[in-house]
């Protein structure tokens, strides 16, 4: 780091080394209630400490558990209406019913609400002409028509000149410094330490911790209400103190915090339900259904789960072999596989199986413990006995490595003939790998450094037959993962479209490159410990677009309809309601500025500001939140008409963060359109109402062409 940064870099330690001396004088001088509160709190809390091991365990020291005595409350400057004893509290309660509905008590309350309307219009009055007054002059103003492209009006450019003096520069320093706080989290904590004590939270968590252990022992029900005045008492202090805009401000940030909560918790579940739909599934899997009807989003959808599935699946089962050898040193075994897949000695299944096979020769030809990762065979054995079978250790360590190897690998398992983004987000300090599978709570901004892209599929990697490159680099790569592939009629064809097309060919083509034969054969290819780690999934507008042989391999996963979108947050209806009211007027107001004026003026500037920020808001909203219902009917390939009724959920968070392009073969036709030297602008438009003779000639259509063929059987 430079000079300049280093200067700055101890002048943030200056500033937050000033602000703590500060925090901690306003304790000293400002809240000494709070502090003497505070120790009296804490010795309460280690007397109760004291008396509840005593007592859990019996042991023969007297401790006076002080919480249970009368405290000395409230300080001198601390004033509190509530009364300080339950027969005070019963009698003040019973007096309250008898006051509440008096004719006194009637008259005050009336007296204060005229009091406050009076006020109200007091200013409305004041200020109301002047307000109409400012609207009309900068209404008028701003519907002047002008052309002056792109020039800032005088107010606008004096509020530009003083945000770039004062405002960008105080913007700038307090987002460094607040990351300067995110990088040095150690100020953040001692400051809020600091301030519970000056609020008087601090004992206001120890009485509570006081109390609890007091009465887990004693249960003594006769102190409930001396601990309740001594709550109020407590929080005396902040709510005299810290203004009420603030509690406001804490008290919608809450409401937001766990209504949040409660939607992240909504859209798990959802995630859940459709895993378990996935999992329901077979193999070989074809997603059906007509243009628009999110086919593609389906199958990305599913996919994006499914590799979530595989290491989930490969975690438990690891966990299962680890539990038949729990003395065996897994995690140097596992280092030892690292290595090989950083050599590139291991980067497949069957690699490692050759992988553990040698190790095992070598284990078996010295018969040492430092042959076996350093084992002690002899005092825990090589043989384990589930009731069913007996298992030996080299065994057991070959299936670990496949599915070790599965889970830690850093790849995505997505193979597909489109592009799908995925975030494998992964937490590695060099033991054993995790793997964050949350879709709904990674910031956008951080998913491109976890961002990877799944593998492009080489169909001769998956033809068991005849290849279009025979010596093809990529062929029988594929052993395990998901398989994604759009169009997959198009691909495959059905018997009308391979027509011509023979076995005994000696180019490939879709009868004789085994395509089918693999996806009957694939799970024998990728099974570990008796589970498939693989899935195929397939899409097309109509199942008969696709080959008999293939599609009877198949589900069919039609697409019956889907929902508009909805929200898993709660209680949003107000901010909705803000902005449809907001918005929908400034769009309307924008259009018509738009047509008249040429140059920014400071009103635009501040409106576009303010709906600008509130669009974003409400958009990102609904892109964490959202989510859509999709009604699935899922049948045989063989189109027996017996289906069952699924729901899937569609949440926009997950499959919408630039996971894939729905146009994909897009570039084809790009390519193919600059090839032309003409756009629709440049096509020749009908001159009326009714086409001409020369106009339906110039259409090239077949059918119009037949047409004009029996107007020249005629002539002749």
């Amino acid at each position: 780091m430079g000079f300049e940064k280093i200067k700055l870099f101890e002048f943030r330690h200056f500033i937050c080394g000033f602000l703590t001396v500060i925090f901690v004088l306003c304790g000293i001088f400002f809240f000494q209630d709070s502090l003497s509160r505070s120790f009296l709190a804490l010795k309460d809390f280690l007397n109760s400490l004291g008396y509840y091991f005593c007592e859990l365990f019996y042991l023969p020291f007297e401790v006076t558990p002080t919480v249970a005595q009368p405290s000395i409350l409230p300080p001198s400057d601390i004033t509190v209406s509530f009364p300080s004893d339950y027969s005070g509290f019963v009698e003040k309660f019973s007096a309250l019913w008898s006051l509440l509905f008096t004719k006194a008590n009637f008259s005050a309350y009336a007296a204060f609400v005229g009091l406050l309307l009076y006020r109200v219009l007091t200013v409305v009055t004041l200020f109301l002409p002047v307000l109409i007054l400012l609207v009309f002059v900068i209404y008028n103003s701003v519907k002047k028509q002008n052309n002056n492209y792109d020039r800032d009006t005088f107010p606008l450019k004096f509020v530009k000149r003083v945000s770039r003096i004062l405002y960008i520069p105080f913007r700038n320093f307090l987002s460094g410094f607040f990351s300067f706080l995110r990088d040095h989290t150690v100020y953040f904590k001692l400051w809020l330490f600091i301030w519970a004590i000056n609020l008087n939270l601090m004992t206001v968590v120890l009485s509570i911790l006081a109390f609890l252990f007091y009465f887990v022992v004693s249960f003594d029900f006769g102190i409930f209400y001396s601990q309740i005045y001594r709550f109020i008492v407590d929080l005396a202090i902040p709510l005299r103190i810290v203004p009420w805009y603030f509690w406001v401000g804490s008290a919608v940030f809450l409401f937001d915090y766990f209504r949040r909560k409660i939607a992240y918790s909504v859209l798990r579940r959802y995630e859940l339900r459709d895993r378990g739909f996935i999992n329901s599934l077979p193999i070989v899997n074809m997603i059906v259904g007509t243009m628009g009807k999110k086919k593609t989003t389906l199958m990305t959808d599913m996919a994006l789960s499914q590799t979530y599935i595989f290491r989930d699946k490969a975690f438990s089962l690891l966990l299962e072999n680890d539990l038949k050898f729990p003395y065996f040193p897994w995690i140097i075994f596992e280092l030892d596989l690292r290595s090989a897949f950083a050599a590139h000695e291991v980067y497949n299944l069957a690699t490692c199986r050759t992988f553990v096979s040698r190790r095992r020769e070598i284990f078996e030809r010295s018969g040492k413990s430092e042959d076996c990762f350093g084992y002690d065979f002899k005092r825990y054995g090589l043989y384990y006995n589930n009731g069913l079978e007996i298992s030996g250790l080299w065994d057991v360590l070959e299936t670990y490595a496949l599915l070790y190897f599965i889970y830690v690998i850093e790849s995505s398992l997505l193979v597909s003939n489109y592009s799908i983004r995925e975030d494998v987000v992964i937490s590695d300090v060099g033991n054993f790998p995790l793997w964050n599978d949350d879709f709904f709570r990674r910031d956008s901004r951080l998913m491109a450094a976890y961002s990877r892209h799944s593998h492009i599929l080489d169909f001769d990697a998956i033809r068991l037959g005849r290849r279009v490159i025979e010596d093809n680099f990529n062929r029988d790569s594929f052993d395990f993962g998901a398989l994604v592939i759009t169009e997959a009629g198009k691909e495959r064809g059905n018997q009308v479209e391979n027509q011509g097309l023979k076995k005994t060919d000696l180019t490939a083509n879709q009868k004789n490159d085994g395509f089918n034969f693999f996806l009957k054969m694939i799970r024998h290819s990728s099974t570990v410990d008796f589970f498939p780690f693989v899935k195929v999934l397939l899409d097309e507008q109509r199942p008969e677009s696709l080959g008999a042989d293939a599609r009877e391999l198949c589900n069919i996963v039609h697409i019956r309809g889907g929902s508009d979108q909805i929200l898993a947050l709660p209680l949003f209806f107000v901010e909705e309601l803000l902005y449809d009211l907001i918005f929908s007027r400034f769009v309307n107001f924008y259009r018509e500025m738009r047509y008249l004026r040429g140059d920014n003026s400071l009103l635009i500037y501040m409106l576009k500001s303010i709906a600008g920020k509130l669009n974003t808001y409400y958009k990102r909203i609904y892109n964490t939140f959202g989510f859509c219902r999709l009604a699935l009917e899922v049948e045989q390939g063989t189109l027996d008409g017996n289906v069952e009724k699924h729901t899937y959920y569609l949440m926009n968070k997950k499959i919408y963060s630039r996971r894939f392009s729905t146009d994909c073969f897009s570039d084809y036709f790009f390519t193919k359109t600059f090839r032309s030297a003409v756009g629709i602008a440049d096509v020749k438009e009908y001159e009326t109402e009714k086409a001409s003779f020369d106009e339906l000639k110039g259409q090239n259509s077949y059918f119009v062409n037949e047409l004009f063929k029996y107007l020249d059987n005629e002539k002749e």
